[in-house]
């Protein structure tokens, strides 16, 4: 059986919606472990990631086109890493941060290297959304 994108980008969709969820309720997040300053960054976050999930699911129905949304999401992701790892390491995230982070560079390389490869498409047709 053959590794395919679009479940995987699915279920990436679902978990950012985890995330998104898990973030809107202090006492959840902290039980976790995570310390955000204060719930409205949680709840700002949430929101982002409560985006970035509907835009996963609505892609992973219809890679071909939307494939480029996925792409730059990749680059989120590693935005998301170097913000968390630090953070849980160096600050006061806490520990959680750092495999959050981590999962985030995982996520984002998957999506990178894989979406050329499934698709065919060079990384400046993803960027610039010029495939077809």
């Amino acid at each position: 059986m053959s590794f395919k994108m679009t479940p995987f980008i699915f279920w990436s969709g679902i978990y950012n919606a985890g995330l998104a969820l898990t973030l809107t309720f202090p006492p959840v997040y902290r039980w976790l472990g995570l310390n955000v300053p204060a719930p409205l960054w949680g709840w700002l976050v949430a929101g982002f990631l409560a985006y970035t999930s509907v835009a996963l699911i609505l892609a992973s129905r219809d890679l071909r086109h939307r494939a480029s949304f996925v792409y730059w999401e990749s680059i989120l992701r590693y935005i998301a890493a170097l913000l968390l790892i630090p953070a849980g390491l160096f600050g006061d995230l806490g520990l959680i941060a750092v495999p959050l982070g981590l999962g985030d560079l995982a996520i984002g390389l998957v999506y990178m290297f894989g979406l050329p490869k499934e698709l065919g498409v060079s990384h400046c047709a993803l960027l610039s959304d010029s495939i077809d």
